[in-house]
């Protein structure tokens, strides 16, 4: 019987990994249809072009900004559902707690990336090369749409 490759064992036995590849791909896509159907022509200008670098593996840096209730958060749950209906993992994270409970699968922009609260010159974050943090990091579609 052939042995599993390196890699394939050590997604198994990271548990960061696992839980964010146990989204039912179905439901997340039935989730994404039904927003899709009702973002706005400028989300929909932002959803594609978010889209596009993820399907390109262009990354690049997006920076959604407006008031309260203009649906940034609406935005962010339609793109998170796309990409999961598709089997990928995609990392929801805000600077603060309240929106990130919002987001399916949410956290902090602290202590997904062990950012540190009090900051100073001195601060930086800590994440070790292959710890199951960083390869959780290395598996997100959107690792590097900022």
């Amino acid at each position: 019987m052939p042995f599993p490759d390196e890699e394939s064992l050590s997604v198994v036995n990271n548990c960061l990994i696992l839980d964010e590849q146990s989204y039912d791909q179905q439901i997340e896509r039935t989730k994404f249809e039904k927003l899709f159907r009702t973002i706005t022509s400028e989300q929909k200008t932002v959803f594609d072009r978010i889209t596009k670098a993820v399907q390109q593996n262009k990354g690049g840096v997006f920076f959604v900004y407006g008031q309260g209730g203009t649906g940034k958060t609406y935005l962010w749950k339609t793109l998170s559902s796309a990409i999961r209906s598709q089997g990928n993992i995609v990392l929801n994270v805000a600077s603060i707690g309240n929106t990130s409970l919002l987001l399916s699968g949410g956290g902090t922009t602290h202590s997904r990336f062990h950012i540190p609260i009090n900051l100073n010159e001195d601060s930086s974050c800590v994440m070790e090369r292959g710890s199951d943090e960083a390869e959780l990091l290395e598996k997100n579609k959107a690792n590097n749409l900022g």
